[in-house]
């Protein structure tokens, strides 16, 4: 099988939050091919970075968890590069008001099913968004 990671399942893989130890366990539990998007890692980064400035982690925490980030996305994970199709998809599921998406949520939602990936996230909301639009969704837990 092959998943697509969302941001906030690969945010849980190298900053402790809720859902660390039910990522690792679904990580561990060898699911198949996984993919990141460029996208993806541009947000893991921002949320690192967005808790070294509100100084609820240390710069030398933040730089290894980037460290350990890109090297796991190296070695564990398929890349896939963010079109320019893949946005005029995310804005026309954003203005299908039923999805009650927001723009990176979208992005990650488009590039799953442009893909045919099952899309992997916490977020109950995109999960709920992706099955009406025929995604295969993995919430862990």
């Amino acid at each position: 099988m092959s998943f697509y990671l969302d941001a906030n399942v690969l945010v849980s893989l190298f900053v402790t939050d809720a859902h660390s130890r039910t990522a690792d366990a679904w990580i561990d539990s060898d699911p198949g091919n996984l993919f990141v998007s460029d996208f993806a890692k541009v947000e893991v980064s921002a949320v690192i970075s967005r808790q070294l400035r509100a100084r609820l982690t240390s710069e030398s925490v933040a730089r290894d968890a980037l460290a350990d980030f890109d090297e796991w996305t190296n070695r564990m994970t398929q890349p896939l590069e963010t079109s320019s199709p893949d946005v005029r998809f995310a804005d026309r599921l954003v203005r299908d008001f039923a999805t009650k998406l927001a723009a990176p949520d979208a992005l990650h939602l488009a590039i799953a099913l442009k893909h045919g990936l099952q899309l992997v996230t916490f977020d109950e909301r995109l999960a709920e968004a992706a099955r009406r639009c025929g995604a295969a969704v993995v919430v862990p837990g």
